[in-house]
């Protein structure tokens, strides 16, 4: 499921993606009120804490949530706040109905939701009497229900053990997460899912027992579907396959949590099943609409349930069919697909038409919402935005792309996404659309040049996606060029785009880039989303470098810790970037406090871990015939056994990254068990990516993904070219990854990984792709001011200059290209190889 924590980084006074500001668009709730004398008050992003004099919590225990939603929460905290100062308990609340409105969104963190106030009682005693008297002032105040906690009567109170101090611990994937210490000194996750549960080792106190039956007693009695498949959920409820038991009927179950799943006019799941409820009713019989079984509430919660509809989303059909992403990208295939494409538009221009006949507005028109049956028919679902024509309202959530602008109301709202429709079932590329008039001309220019599309077809779009339609026009067009002599310009153009976004009075990032600059530990410093990353890209492209920006990174590396001792989240990729930009003795201590770092917990990949090091420390070594830094290279090969089995695949993430180490270190050292075990590393990655369970869709574009994988069994190739299985592997995933259309355009994720990958190649077909990928660059290259290019970050919502997932990444692949060389050293054989 998509991480939805990204929206939180869309500001509306930006174009990059940055940190919520300090002070959001609302007053703090407790605006200018003052706590007694020794407590302290500190905002931050969302929470305010406040903390009484001498304050001693324990770093774990019992707390207490109090939930509220945005028109409760001002009048909850002031009855809970003096009853905390009364009797010195610290606590924190969210600190504006902004950032509280955001939690309980749609997509807001499920095991987080309703939130508002966190107590922090010293003990069980404390527990006890803070539950009781607040009860008191504020039980039975209409709250949303908090998933992960236990609730105390009739709310808003909840309960959940877990960390009252941070600490953090790594999964088994690498990534870091919240723990809490366990009586042996362990540190273990601190499990924030959905559903109350509590350590293994916590005994529930006695008081709490009658809470916990009563939670468990809360199950749907005469209930007559049976649920054998959850579909989906968001922070508003569920999406169910089920059966009618009183009749055998297939039907697809909705569910509706109340005051949960807010959307920007502020209603809640409850509010939009009742409008699905009306919709479906008011189009029943319509061919293309679900027919409406049955409404009814179960558990506090609501449910609708009406028919299944046995189709495929038009979503996964566009991916599957298009021509862009398979290897038979033809003029006939083409022809074939639009004639397909244009079929389907049809029907679901007579279906919005046959809505608007009968008075309803669809209000969230999008290829997610549209199924395709066997026999090419269309059915409409998730209708829970729909509305009565003649209320013209605007549209309150919708898919990026295709949400209508704000002045656009009623049916004009679906006649957007519609042509918003027409448009990108030719080039699937909607997040570019909102950026406006030059953008999406640019992409109708590209469906008209590969797809013979009718004239009218084509003046329906540009009608439909008109400036007057829009509103305004927007100047975000950049002329790109594919190849040829305008490469080195751009070149040129994209690095000082570069650098005139950078922000070097700011110490948390120096260009701005990817929301994981502001969820990782040091993230705006290091090689994948921060300044380590996009100074060597510049450097590497042949850039001018301001010495500002290095003397940024000098000042950083005295203090980064980052996500471990690895290559792109970590203090390997900044002490490679320091150690090539001049400043050996830095990039020294910098690797020093890498290796003092190596304890147990530290992951074996390339991204956080010994992987990632080890190649960094091998790349010292050949660089200055650093012996000290080989034999570290080698003894981090040597743990690699001992190390927790990577649970992902892929280059930065997997075996692959491992084997990547090995195979660098046999071509310094020749030491053939190093191939040997490089090569097994490979195989164990492939019985994965071969396995009956195992998709080729799990593979992302990218370093992180397909691109990685072929690049690191290429290597291995050089050495052992007549294993089969791994030539045949090579052959796979370079045809399964045929151009197609990513919503990156990064290192990690899209293209610019991809590019690298091919141009390792050299087969006519990959240089084929290599072409499409390049001219696609072009989709989402962004003037944010006249004469810059700059480029979509992850997600598609906003701008990211970093070289993971922005401008620096296209820079790095555009410089590798034209120099006929790899963009990173561990990409190329080590030293003594090329030597031999």
């Amino acid at each position: 499921m998509l991480d939805t924590r990204f929206i939180n980084f869309c500001r509306a006074d930006s174009l990059f993606y940055d940190a919520p500001a300090a002070e959001s668009g609302g007053a703090d709730f407790h605006e200018g009120q003052t706590l007694p004398e020794g407590w302290t008050a500190s905002r931050g992003r969302e929470w305010t804490v406040c903390v009484p004099p001498g304050s001693r919590v324990p770093d774990q225990g019992w707390k207490i949530h109090v939930a509220a939603s945005p028109d409760n929460a001002a009048e909850l905290l002031d009855s809970v706040a003096p009853y905390c100062v009364e009797h010195g308990l610290m606590y924190k609340y969210i600190s504006d109905a902004e950032a509280l409105g955001r939690r309980g969104s749609k997509y807001g963190d499920r095991s987080a939701s309703g939130k508002f106030i966190t107590i922090y009682p010293a003990d069980e005693t404390a527990l006890q009497h803070a539950l009781n008297d607040l009860d008191q002032l504020v039980g039975g105040t209409r709250a949303p229900s908090i998933l992960s906690d236990l609730r105390w009567r009739q709310g808003p109170l909840h309960v959940r053990y877990g960390g009252f101090v941070l600490k953090t611990t790594r999964l088994k994937d690498g990534t870091l997460a919240p723990a809490i210490t366990t009586p042996d000194g362990e540190l273990v996750p601190d499990e924030r899912r959905p559903g109350f549960h509590t350590p293994s080792w916590v005994t529930l106190p006695s008081f709490l027992e009658e809470a916990l039956a009563e939670r468990r007693s809360r199950t749907l009695t005469d209930f007559p579907f049976r649920v054998y498949k959850a579909l989906h959920f968001s922070n508003g409820g569920g999406v169910y396959r089920a059966v009618d038991k009183r009749n055998g009927t297939e039907i697809l179950l909705k569910e509706a949590r109340p005051l949960a799943g807010l959307d920007s006019a502020g209603d809640d799941a409850v509010a939009r099943l009742d409008r699905e409820h009306w919709a479906l009713s008011r189009l029943s019989g319509l061919a293309a609409v679900p027919t409406l079984r049955e409404v009814r509430k179960g558990n506090e919660h609501h449910f609708l349930a009406r028919d299944y509809v046995d189709g495929t989303p038009l979503t996964e059909l566009v991916r599957l069919r298009h021509p862009y992403g398979t290897t038979h990208n033809t003029a006939q295939a083409r022809a074939e697909y639009a004639d397909w494409a244009l079929h389907i538009v049809g029907q679901v221009t007579e279906g919005l038409a046959a809505m608007h006949e009968r008075g309803v507005v669809f209000g969230d028109l999008h290829p997610g919402n549209i199924l395709v049956r066997s026999d090419d028919t269309v059915a409409f679902i998730d209708m829970e935005t729909a509305s009565p024509a003649e209320e013209m309202r605007g549209q309150a959530m919708g898919s990026l792309g295709f949400r209508a602008p704000d002045h656009l109301r009623g049916p004009a709202v679906d006649l957007f996404a519609l042509n918003v429709l027409r448009l990108t079932m030719f080039v699937p590329m909607p997040h570019v659309v909102p950026w406006g008039t030059d953008k999406i001309r640019t992409l109708i220019d590209t469906a008209v040049r590969d797809f013979p599309l009718p004239g009218p077809f084509v003046r329906q779009i540009e009608r439909g996606l008109g400036d007057d339609v829009l509103g305004a026009r927007t100047e975000y067009g950049v002329r790109w060029p594919a190849a040829g002599q305008e490469a080195g310009n751009l070149i040129a153009d994209i690095a000082d785009s570069i650098i005139q976004a950078a922000t070097p009075e700011r110490t948390d990032r120096l260009y701005p880039g990817d929301v994981s600059q502001f969820m990782i530990a040091d993230a705006g410093v290091t090689f994948a989303y921060g300044a380590a990353g996009v100074l060597w890209a510049l450097h590497r492209a042949g850039a001018k470098v301001p010495a500002e920006h290095v003397k940024w990174l000098l000042g950083q590396a005295e203090q980064v810790t980052g996500d471990g001792p690895g290559f792109l989240t970590g203090l390997a990729g900044v002490a490679y970037t320091l150690d090539e930009l001049g400043h050996p003795d830095v990039a020294d201590a910098v690797m020093d406090r890498a290796f003092a770092g190596c304890d147990a917990h530290v992951s074996s990949t390339l991204a956080t871990g010994l992987s990632g090091l080890g190649l960094a420390a091998l790349h010292l070594a050949a660089r200055r015939g650093d012996d000290r830094r080989l034999r570290q290279a080698l003894e981090l090969a040597d743990r690699l056994p001992d190390t927790p089995a990577p649970q992902r695949v892929g280059l930065l993430h997997g075996r692959c990254g491992h084997a990547l180490l090995l195979l660098r270190l046999y071509e310094h050292t020749r030491h053939i068990e190093l191939l040997e075990r490089a090569v097994a590393e490979l195989h164990a990655e492939l019985e994965i990516i071969e396995g009956a369970d195992f998709d080729d869709r799990f593979l992302s574009a990218g370093l992180e993904g397909s691109a990685g994988i072929v690049l690191a069994l290429r290597a291995a190739l050089r050495h052992t070219p007549d294993d089969e299985r791994m030539r045949t592997a090579v052959n796979r995933l370079t045809a399964s990854r045929r151009g197609g259309f990513f919503t990156a355009c990064g290192l990690l994720h899209g293209r610019s990984g991809e590019i690298l990958a091919l141009e390792d190649g050299g087969s006519e077909s990959e240089r084929g792709v290599l072409r499409f990928h390049l001219d696609a660059l072009g989709w989402e290259a962004i003037a944010s001011e006249p004469g810059r290019v700059d480029f979509l970050g992850n997600y598609g919502y906003r701008l990211s200059t970093d070289l993971g997932t922005g401008s620096a990444g296209v820079l790095l692949a555009l410089a590798a290209l034209r120099d006929g060389a790899p963009g990173l050293s561990f990409l190329t054989p080590a030293v003594s190889e090329v030597q031999r």
